[in-house]
């Protein structure tokens, strides 16, 4: 900050504007910090409907064929069929969601907090049916019986819908599950609108929520477009201070413009640093770089009577999708997830290098095991030239060692010899990476199994 200066034990004018400048700057910051699941959950609905055309509930986008670097979404993965689309209450009002059997996945409000599961871990329990998910201060009827009940928040719900190839790579049977959806409102009960599916599959999309003052002009506009219950009133107060407030107009000064343009750079700077280099205690293994999804507070980012700010960031910036399934799967079904940012020696990993992971045998996985490769700043699935950034027990040319370990490299030539067991990074770009397990057992839970670090060749 400088120099504060005061005059009989009163700061000086220049002090006081210095500081209130400060003060602003800091609650931007933490703004930007506090409300990242927001404005992802806003850049997601605006992507989909300005790229894809699925602009209203009965729309929906699928991705059928592989997941590619052409869709920018926070840490996908190639090997699952998504669905995504939003519901509308404030429009639609109560609103019917119809799940076939065997879809995983959730609902989502517009901070990205949890509001429903689908499939095993939800009511349906994996057989599929009818959710009522009701506007947020419903009080009119409500059927006895035929439906999940859903209270909301928000206005807008994130519709999150997801299938696994099968071992062969095929995606028929999941996209076929996936478009048993319908979602439509109570009124039209005996008489549903048609949906309308959308194969997302090569096309451009973009769903990255912005670094730069267009983040806060965003929040602003989905504060004000949404239920005035929709955040607590420390999060409303703190929204308050930099001129956000449901109700009023958002029109910063050329000193508040200013100062919110910075605070979105370093905001966002801010949390890459949380996130890549955390001080949360999440290493996986004390003698790896693994880290894993405990001890962030994920989903609710609750613990003790606190909100857990720094994993809120974290996986507000890393990730999308809130859901108590994904925190501990149960065995044998599910997902298991550890990253790294950083090789065996603790240096960011680096496109323009060579680097070998060892997955020892048996990979603890009842279903298979995924490894894809993502963009430092996008997040999304690293633009490396080839189909897709990532590996998995049934990619096309993998092989493994006579013990049945597998050996994978990661660089920008591949290895003579190994190809089919290669993931091309690009000089010059950092890159991190994410290990899945589809239905973890014996050898996850206890720790037993270790993958190596990403060792340096």
């Amino acid at each position: 900050m400088g120099d504060l200066e005061f005059s009989n034990e009163y700061p000086t004018s220049a002090t006081v504007d210095k500081l209130f400048d400060q003060l602003d700057f800091q609650r931007a910051c933490q703004v930007f910090l506090r409300n990242i699941t927001a404005s992802s959950m806003y850049a997601m609905r605006l992507g989909l409907a300005r790229d894809l055309g699925v602009d209203a509930p009965y729309k929906v986008a699928i991705w059928e064929d592989e997941f590619d670097a052409q869709s920018l979404l926070l840490t996908p993965n190639s090997e699952t069929v998504y669905g995504l689309t939003f519901l509308d209450t404030e429009a639609d009002g109560p609103t019917v969601v119809e799940i076939g059997p065997g879809v995983l996945g959730f609902l989502n409000d517009m901070w990205m907090r949890e509001t429903v599961n689908f499939g095993p871990a939800g009511p349906d329990q994996g057989h599929g049916g009818r959710y009522l998910v009701l506007p947020p201060g419903y009080d009119g009827p409500v059927p006895s019986f035929g439906f999940h009940v859903v209270p909301t928040k928000t206005y807008g719900q994130w519709v999150v819908m997801r299938g696994l190839r099968d071992p062969d790579g095929s995606s028929t049977a999941a996209i076929a599950t996936l478009k048993d959806y319908k979602a439509y409102p109570l009124s039209q009960l005996d008489d549903p609108r048609e949906t309308v599916f959308v194969n997302a599959s090569s096309k451009d999309l973009d769903t990255i929520h912005p670094i730069d003052s267009r983040y806060f002009e965003d929040l602003a506009d989905l504060v004000q477009n949404e239920h005035p219950d929709a955040i607590d009133a420390e999060t409303a107060g703190m929204l308050a201070t930099i001129g956000i407030e449901h109700g009023s107009s958002f029109e910063p000064d050329e000193r508040m413009a200013s100062i919110l343009a910075e605070a979105a750079k370093v905001g966002s700077a801010m949390a890459l640093a949380t996130s890549y280099r955390t001080r949360l205690p999440l290493q996986r293994y004390e003698d790896r770089q693994w880290v894993q999804i405990g001890n962030t507070g994920y989903p609710n980012y609750e613990q003790e009577g606190h909100t857990m700010l720094s994993g809120l960031s974290l996986m507000g910036w890393f990730a999308t999708g809130s859901s108590i399934a994904m925190v501990e799967p149960p065995y044998g079904k599910g997902s298991a997830y550890m990253w790294t940012y950083t090789d065996a020696n603790g240096e960011w990993l680096d496109g323009g290098k060579t680097y070998t992971l060892k997955l020892p045998a048996p990979i603890p996985a009842a279903n298979f095991w995924s490894v894809v490769a993502y963009d430092v700043w996008t997040r999304s699935m690293l633009a490396n030239g080839e189909a897709a950034a990532s590996l998995n027990q049934y990619a096309e040319g993998v092989t493994a060692a006579e013990d049945g370990s597998i050996e994978l490299f990661f660089g920008p030539e591949p290895p003579a010899g190994n190809e089919g067991n290669w993931i091309r990074t690009v000089p010059g770009k950092g890159w991190f990476t994410i290990l899945r397990l589809y239905g973890p057992i014996d050898g996850y839970f206890d720790g037993s199994w270790k993958p190596t670090d990403i060792q340096p060749a």
